[in-house]
């Protein structure tokens, strides 16, 4: 009698353990389901432009004064469907990109620069990309694995993690969205080119009209802070033309031909903040 309640004890005990698994197992929302509610939250595609100031720091000191870091005002404009331009004034030096879905690119003064694509470019994703299928697919192509979800705490909230389990200990893409509110948290990301690893941090997300803005986007680079984004406001904007985002119409950059070996005068400082500010303009991490 006793040996036949042990296994009856065992047989509930075994049932109760398969049922929690269940239930943690069915707890757990699929990449699918946190991107569907993530774009509802987001809001439908927008026609907009959006104020904002661009700060890159010299140094990882936050309490660095702005006058020691670069600082400059960019203009973003999103067009239905898919469609982002910004531009970026610094000095007598124009910088703008371009994208859509399947395109991007970068205009210097009026000239197509045909450098890559870097990971802080991806910042915008889900400003332009307010669509499940389109940021489904934009978050396969930067390595995150869809298959794999968890649960995880960032900046004191929970947040649903698309990429990694919480038990991972290895660094690969992910994405994190707010486990109430289903707004971006958070972009793990890593350079093609090296294995640099590069974090988007959003912050104070905010509505305006039937659409939901970041109001300070913040970017790391192997764990230093070295771009920050504020945005100041957000306005009705203008359609943009699909020609637009077409490279052919931009003149492309002349290759310089070899010179002959002379003595190079020391650069002056002017050159000098002009080849830095060359190479902050193109997101480049490790600028400083």
């Amino acid at each position: 009698m006793t040996q036949v309640t042990h296994r009856r004890v065992l047989s509930f005990v075994l049932l109760f353990l398969l049922a929690c698994a269940g239930s943690a197992e069915a707890y757990l929302l699929s990449s699918s389901q946190i991107t569907r509610q993530m774009v509802k939250k987001l809001g439908k595609p927008v026609t907009a432009t959006l104020q904002q100031k661009e700060l890159f720091f010299r140094s990882a000191a936050t309490e660095a004064s702005e006058e020691e870091n670069l600082v400059f005002d960019e203009v973003v404009t999103l067009s239905v469907p898919d469609r982002f331009h910004s531009v970026v004034t610094a000095g007598q030096k124009k910088v703008e990109q371009f994208s859509t879905f399947d395109t991007w690119f970068r205009v210097v003064d009026g000239v197509l620069d045909k450098g890559p694509e870097r990971a802080a470019d991806r910042y915008r994703d889900p400003l332009q990309f307010r669509r499940d299928s389109l940021m489904a697919k934009r978050l396969t192509e930067a390595g995150v694995d869809l298959s794999v979800t968890s649960l995880n705490r960032h900046a004191g909230r929970i947040a649903w993690v698309m990429g990694a389990k919480s038990t991972d200990g290895s660094v690969r893409p992910q994405f994190w969205v707010d486990k109430e509110s289903f707004l971006p948290m958070r972009w793990i990301l890593f350079e093609k080119e090296g294995a640099h690893r590069v974090e988007i941090w959003y912050h104070d997300w905010f509505k305006q009209g039937k659409a939901m803005y970041p109001a300070r986007i913040e970017f790391y680079a192997d764990g230093r802070l070295f771009r920050e984004i504020r945005v100041k406001g957000v306005s009705a904007g203008k359609s943009m033309a699909a020609k637009l985002f077409e490279p052919a119409r931009y003149a492309e950059k002349k290759k310089e031909l070899p010179r002959e070996e002379t003595a190079t005068p020391e650069a002056t400082e002017k050159q000098r903040q002009m080849e830095e500010l060359e190479r902050i303009l193109s997101n480049d991490p490790l600028a400083f």
